[in-house]
């Protein structure tokens, strides 16, 4: 057995694991032993929102206006009865 390299990353998915720095290693069959390290705290859900919207009005998106949203929904519940 070789001598094992001791790594930090982030969990992205239930199969994907983004470490921290480069492995020195051939692609390969490999084994893990993970460690859930102290989690990340959450941020307040006011705070989420606000950078999405600064996000958002950055890259210049416009919402859809009231009139609009109320069209789309009539249309979609005229739909339902076809």
């Amino acid at each position: 057995m070789t001598k094992p390299y001791i790594l930090t990353g982030t969990l992205k998915d239930d199969q994907t694991v983004t470490l921290d720095e480069a492995l020195p290693l051939k692609s390969g069959r490999v084994r893990l032993t993970l460690e859930l390290l102290r989690p990340e705290p959450q941020k307040p859900y006011g705070d989420v929102l606000t950078a999405i919207r600064q996000r958002q009005r950055a890259r210049g998106h416009q919402p859809r206006t009231r009139e609009e949203v109320d069209a789309y929904l009539k249309s979609e519940r005229e739909s339902w009865g076809q």
